[in-house]
């Protein structure tokens, strides 16, 4: 009797922890149904509580979309700081990416010095990116591009340069002997 009464309590605590459980998983699928409707309609824009780096990161891109580069560009830092590194490292790319959409948007107009910049900044981010992931296609694609615009300064010379005028020269004090060869 007392042993029935006992595997009776144990099934209903199991019951009430497995409902516990239930309604914790349900929350957690509620909010994320709710991120994502959010996302879809861009409402995401509106929302001002802590969200996940995925919500940040749908913020960033939406802000992108619609032209707000510097309110995205935060918004992916804030996304690159985060533990989830695959997310982080394509929110890196996408900073780059608007770095030098910008730059690309700037270059040949009378503003072109403004753009020198922001080419640099994205080649510094995408040869991040490529420390990380050196297989990233995206990242070399990108980076050839802005080399392309702006080149890296090209530290070696090629051609040799002439010794200066008014040097010495130093004479050798070796004397010269044959080792007995031809």
């Amino acid at each position: 009797m007392a042993l029935t009464r006992k595997i009776h309590r144990i099934l209903r605590i199991l019951a009430l922890a497995l409902l516990a459980l239930a309604m914790y998983d349900g929350y957690g699928w509620w909010q994320t149904e709710r991120f994502n409707k959010a996302i879809g309609n861009g409402s995401i824009l509106e929302v001002n509580e802590a969200m996940p780096a995925e919500g940040l990161f749908a913020q960033a891109y939406l802000r992108a979309q619609k032209g707000e580069r510097e309110h995205a560009i935060a918004l992916y830092k804030q996304v690159e700081a985060m533990p989830d590194a695959a997310l982080a490292q394509t929110a890196k790319l996408n900073r780059a990416n608007l770095y030098l959409i910008r730059a690309m948007e700037l270059h040949g107009t009378d503003n072109q010095n403004l753009g020198l910049p922001l080419a640099e900044l994205a080649k510094v981010t995408y040869r991040a990116v490529l420390r990380v992931s050196p297989s990233d296609w995206d990242a070399k694609y990108n980076l050839e591009r802005a080399l392309r615009l702006m080149p890296d300064p090209d530290d070696s010379d090629d051609t040799e340069l002439p010794p200066p005028q008014q040097s010495e020269r130093a004479p050798t004090t070796m004397r010269g002997f044959t080792l007995g060869l031809p």
